[in-house]
């Protein structure tokens, strides 16, 4: 079963795992595909000044305009300790800024800046410099999508057992 998980396509039992290459491997295809993606958006995102997390929290932020820190980590799939610097980065670069709320000083809001909303106008070369790299149609996009976000959910069914 485990073989299954990670080697496509497996057609036999009898199959000697020395046998079977990278290029019959989906998670290596997953792998290089990210890296793809990241050269990708490193080039995209120059202009901005903004790493991909970066520009991912800046995403977020302009759709909703202020996230509490929890909100932006659950969004992300990612710890505090990861997004606390990517926070500290984006507030010195004045794109964000950070505010305690009065309710709970434990918690703390993450807005815009004047600065961080007028990047907002640029990121839209970015989504489309991606879109022009991913090479398909908008139905394959959204098929790829789906499957993409379905084998994340088997993934993490798997590990949660």
């Amino acid at each position: 079963m485990l073989r299954a998980i990670y080697i496509l396509p497996m057609s036999s039992d009898d199959q000697n795992m020395d046998d079977i290459g990278l290029d019959q491997m989906l998670c290596f295809a997953v792998y290089k595909a990210e890296q793809a993606f990241n050269r990708v958006y490193r080039t995209a995102l120059e202009p901005l000044g903004l790493t991909y997390p970066q520009f991912l929290i800046m995403r977020e932020l302009w759709r909703d305009g202020s996230l509490s820190v929890g909100q932006i980590t659950e969004r992300l799939g990612l710890d505090t300790g990861t997004v606390t610097p990517i926070l500290k980065r984006l507030t010195a670069m004045g794109l964000v800024q950070k505010t305690r709320r009065a309710d709970d000083e434990r918690r703390v809001d993450i807005s815009l800046t004047e600065a961080g909303d007028a990047l907002r106008g640029k990121s839209a070369a970015v989504m489309q410099c991606i879109g022009e790299a991913l090479g398909m149609d908008a139905a394959a996009a959204t098929e790829m999508l789906a499957t993409v976000n379905r084998l994340t959910a088997n993934l993490g069914k798997a590990v949660d057992r």
